[in-house]
Order: structure tokens, then sequence, then C-alpha cells
């Protein structure tokens, strides 16, 4: 980024700053500010002061406010709930859209489009919406990137950067707060969501998981008229989803709506990986025949096969109410953690279990769950990743709607049908026998490595880089324990072995055939439990 810009960006910031109270911050190392504090502003409390000031500072700091609004296991719940007023939406900017059609796309709008709004019906800190007909009249919008929108956001978030960078050094007690973790997490998101050319690929991605749905209407999109700055897509004529009376009025079921909203969530998630992540009632909308329509793709959670196995392994353990096993999901999901009583942290998720399951939507406290978690993340210092608290503010989302279509929704309840199917598909032989099939790869990752890693360790002896500290006193017992190990190392390969070669004939057809899979798979399952159990049995008759 240019100096000068960032110079430029960065005396705006302290105006503002300034302007709405927060002298006393900047003041220490910037003497010459000065601001007529005969204000109203002066007199408004701290949350309010910034909310405001993000507010001015624009679409950056706006994104920004919203993101920590999420994050009640950082920020205290009456600045959240200041937070929450954050408004997206902004003057629009006068742009001639004819023009913007003709320099994005080189073609003469009047030959493709019977009619465009001149105007746009919505307007938001990056983008702004048009609405318009093509010549065979389907109805269409137009999402449109502000001017200069792109180099703003990015001399924002250099600057917010090297703010990060210098508090972390200055201030050894934000290190446990993990800011610098979340500003990396925020700057991927906003620059995600500026890009249009992401939004197009999200929505195709998303039709494609839901392609067979009877239940899911996903909106078309005109790519030849969609680039990273313009976006064309299908007009949605629908209702809101919280639209009870409109609903009852078509004939619909809001309990019913509720319950396909929800398994479709949950589809998104667990079945998918890849899930809208501002699913607020003015992003769903309901068709008159009962789909359900998603919109506003700029913001999705995606989720690797990994952080997807655990979560998987939380929703089990969370309809089969297990909290020893939560602990040990959290603990693996962690980014960072610091977990001071394990059997206290237990009886913290096991009274979250109770609460939920003894009280419908209309009775429970949401403020209650999420002190106590708020009060699990900071006692134990717990970073998790971005997609779950991405996850939580969906949830509470889709929970928010709920509420306001069936008061007797039970989330726990309503989880432990996916639950009961994601443990029953851990159990099937072709499941155990892919992820016995990973496990043998990662084992021959470290072998393949080992001569080159033992390379190294010798360089580094030879080179006197290594120092070793250790007394051997009983050689023998050394050759002994070593002679052990590869007996069980041998004995582990054989059980890999047996368990692949299973796995692999259990997808095949060969004859004799035993409960639906080959008789061979069979015995290689069982040669391969044998070989297990002769390791554990070596294990004990050494204790």
């Amino acid at each position: 980024m240019d100096n000068l810009k960032k110079l430029k960006r960065f005396s705006k910031i302290v105006r503002i700053l300034s302007k709405y109270g927060f002298e006393e911050i900047i003041s220490r190392g910037n003497n010459f500010i000065h601001q007529d504090q005969d204000n109203e502003l002066f007199n408004s409390n701290f949350n309010q002061r910034f909310r405001l000031a993000l507010e001015e500072l624009g679409p950056t700091y706006i994104k920004f406010g919203q993101l920590l609004s999420n994050r009640k296991d950082l920020v205290p719940e009456p600045l959240i709930e200041e937070l929450k007023k954050l408004q997206d939406d902004v003057p629009a900017e006068e742009i001639d859209i004819y023009e913007k059609i003709r320099d994005q796309f080189g073609i003469e709008p009047d030959e493709h489009f019977s009619f465009i709004e001149k105007e746009p019906f919505a307007a938001a800190s990056i983008s702004q919406v048009y609405r318009a007909t093509l010549l065979n009249g389907e109805d269409v919008i137009f999402k449109v990137k502000r001017s200069n929108i792109q180099q703003i956001i990015e001399s924002d978030l250099a600057l917010i950067r090297d703010i990060v960078r210098f508090l972390e050094n200055k201030y050894e007690n934000l290190q446990k707060l993990f800011i610098s973790e979340i500003e990396k997490s925020f700057e991927n998101a906003i620059l995600k969501e500026l890009s249009l050319n992401n939004e197009l690929q999200n929505i195709e991605r998303f039709r494609s998981n839901f392609k067979n749905s009877k239940d899911v209407y996903v909106p078309k999109t005109y790519s030849e008229y969609s680039n990273n700055n313009f976006l064309c897509m299908e007009f949605i004529d629908g209702y809101k989803v919280n639209d009870v009376e409109q609903l009852e009025a078509l004939g619909l079921d809001p309990k019913n709506i509720v319950k396909k909203g929800f398994d479709i969530y949950l589809k998104q998630i667990l079945d998918d990986g890849f899930f809208h992540a501002d699913p607020h009632p003015g992003n769903i909308f309901i068709l008159k025949d009962g789909k359900i329509v998603f919109i506003d793709f700029g913001s999705m959670g995606t989720l690797t096969i990994n952080e997807k196995q655990d979560l998987e392994n939380v929703v089990i353990d969370f309809g089969l109410k297990n909290p020893k096993r939560i602990v040990r999901s959290l603990k693996k999901m962690a980014l960072k953690h610091y977990i001071e009583n394990e059997k206290q942290l237990e009886r913290d998720i096991a009274d979250v279990f109770d609460y939920l399951e003894y009280n419908t939507i209309d009775t429970i406290e949401v403020q209650i769950i999420i002190r106590k978690f708020n009060k699990i993340l900071h006692k134990n210092h717990i970073l998790l990743p971005e997609y779950v608290y991405l996850l939580l503010r969906g949830i509470a989302l889709i929970e928010g709607i709920g509420q306001q279509l069936d008061a007797d929704l039970n989330i726990q309840r309503s989880m432990q049908p996916y639950a009961v199917k994601l443990a029953r598909q851990k159990l099937y032989p072709k499941y155990v026998g892919k992820k016995m099939l990973n496990n043998f790869k990662d084992v021959q990752d470290i072998l393949n490595d080992l001569p080159e890693d033992t390379l190294k360790l010798i360089e580094k002896i030879n080179n006197d880089q290594l120092a070793l500290n250790f007394k051997v006193d009983e050689i023998e017992s050394i050759k002994k324990l070593t002679k052990d190990s590869i007996n069980k190392l041998v004995l582990a390969i054989l059980t890999l072995t047996f368990g692949i070669g299973a796995s692999m004939l259990a997808n095949t057809s060969v004859r004799p055939f035993l409960l639906d899979m080959p008789l061979l798979a069979w015995i290689g399952y069982l040669m391969s439990i044998l070989t297990a159990g002769s390791i554990i049995l070596l294990i004990i008759k050494k204790k």
C-alpha cells in the first residue's frame, strides 16, 4: 500500500475517533489532536460512541463491528447489543447503470434488456442492487460493486494489520485474546465478500449441493452478465420466512417450514461442509409452492474434510449427551486452548444439555447459554476456528426464525436423527475401512520421511548443532525395548494390511456373501482384530 495513501487514511481515522470522544486513546501518540468536547456525542455512553464511529469510518469497520458482535467470547454483552445496531445501509452512489453495463461487458443494454431500473432498490456499504428485465421477459437483479471500494477496504485492512501488530507488541496480555488470528480471519472473510466472482461460484456450488432437493430452490445466475464487479441473478418473488400471516394465507404450515429449514441447514453443515453464514429472515424466502430460497451468498462457511469430521463427532456426542467426548472434540478443534479443569468443563456442558432437553424455544433463555459458553471459552482461553463462530451465529439466527414460527421446536431433539445417522455411518464397514486406509497412509508418510529425517538428525550431530543429554545405564534394556517395539510395529502393519484388504474386498462382489458382504472381507476384519489383540496382549504383558 502507498505510504501517502495510508497516512491520509490514518489521518481521517484519527479525526473520526477524536470526533466521537476517543481522543484519550490516540492523544498519547498524537499530542497535536484537539477536539471541542462541548458536544452531545461526548455525553453518549462508550458503546454508542464506538458504534457511531465505526459507521462513519466506513464499510471495513462496519464489517469488523459486525464480526465482533458475533464474538461473545471476547466482547461484553452491552457492547454486543450496540454493535448489532450497525447499519450496512448507506446512501446510494450515483451510478449510470447503462454506462456501467457498456463499460463492463461491451454490450448495448437495450439489445439485451427490455427494462433496467436506473435507481437501486437497495444499497449497502460494498454494493447496491438494481432490478432489470431480460428481453425474454425474465426478471433479474444486478448486484453492482461500489466504485473504489476495493482500494478503500484494502487500505483499511493494511492499517488494521499495523495496529494489531503494534498492540500485540506493546501489550503482552492482548496475545491471549488472539487478536492476530481474529484480524486474519476477518481479512479473509471481507476479501471473499468483495469478490462477486466468488459469490457466483458460491451460488453454483450451493445449487449443485441441492440439485436433487424438493424443498430448496436456488436462484438462476447469468454468467454472461457477471464478473468480479457485477453479478446478475434471478429476481426472487417470494415471501420472507418469518411472514407468518402470509405463509398461512398460502396454506403453508409454519411449523413444517421450520422443520424443513432446520433439516436443510444441518445438511449444509454436516453433509456438504458448505453453509450459508448469514441466514437472517431477509436472506430466506418462501415461494408459493413452499420451497425455501436462500439469497445473498457473499458470506459462506466452508469446512475441510477434517473439520467436518470433528464437527460430526461433536454433533454425535451432543445428540448422545456425552460431555466427556465433547471436551475431547473441542480440544481437537481448538486452534489454541488452556483448559484448567476438564471435569468442571464437562459439568458445564452437562448443564447445557439439561437446560436444552427440558425447555422449548419459547422458555429457553438464550443469554444463559451464551454466558455459559463465554465462561468456558474465557476461562480456558479457547480459540476455535472461524467456521465455528459462523455456525453459532447461523444457528442462532435459525433459532430466532424458529421462535417466530414454532415455539415447540427443541434443538437437541431436532439434531438427534442426524446424530444417530452419523453414528451409524461411522460404524459401517466401508467407513471403517476408509478411516483405516487414511491412517495407514499417514503411517506410510511417516515411514517414508523417516530416512530423510534421520539423515538430517545425523548431519546436525556431526556439525555439533544438536546437543544430546542422555545417559545409557543399561544397554541390554535398550536393545530389548527396541526389539519389542519392532515386533509391535510389525503387528501394527499387519493389522492395517488385513484391515485395508478387507475394506477393499467389502466393496467387491466376490462370493460367497455373509450379511451382504463378501466372506473374505469378514475374514480380513477378523485377522485385523486378532493382530490388534496381539499388540494389546504384548502391552499388558509388558506392564
